[in-house]
């Protein structure tokens, strides 16, 4: 009996163990396809547009420059989405830019995302924006289908897309 006792609850302790990783197979569930069409991109042209907007309307408000735009460290980004951050070793950017832009004709604010090459926070090296290029579906603004340059635009504001028990949403 203790050895049937035994022999059940090491099967219970194997079964409860997540399965083996398999790198190769974790790497291509994370690779991006160079050809892939992003779903996400708006034309370069509509987020100038966006972000001139939002600058001018800042500086009309405020009196002063706007601030335009957030250098975010990539492992920073990736562990606020929940990658996990090993595969940032191989990432050709370490930095993203996030700018702030408003909509003229639906007045909604917008956050366009670029990858940085060369930055260095620690530095103060600002490093240089990576305007994508190729084929993207402009999702964001409209177009029907695009090919050239172009930005990412995740935005979704509040208080459409807010957590509503969220302490930051009071």
């Amino acid at each position: 009996m203790k050895n049937l006792l035994r022999a059940f609850f090491l099967m219970v302790l194997i079964s409860c163990q997540p399965p083996a990783s398999n790198d190769a197979s974790e790497e291509e569930a994370f690779e991006v396809i160079d050809t892939a069409t992003s779903m996400y991109a708006v034309s370069l042209e509509s987020a100038e547009e966006n972000i001139a907007y939002y600058d001018k309307l800042s500086k009309e408000a405020l009196g002063i420059d706007p601030i335009r735009a957030f250098t975010i460290r990539s492992v920073d980004f990736a562990e606020a989405v929940g990658l996990p951050t090993k595969y940032l070793k191989k990432a050709e950017y370490r930095h993203l830019r996030i700018y702030m832009g408003l909509d003229s004709a639906t007045m909604q604010f917008k956050v366009y995302l670029t990858p940085v090459k060369g930055a260095k926070l620690s530095a103060d090296k600002p490093g240089k924006d990576v305007i994508l290029t190729g084929p993207y579906k402009g999702g964001g603004d409209g177009i029907a289908d695009g090919d050239g340059p172009y930005v990412l635009d995740f935005s979704k504001p509040c208080p459409s897309a807010c957590d509503g028990g969220s302490p930051l949403n009071d």
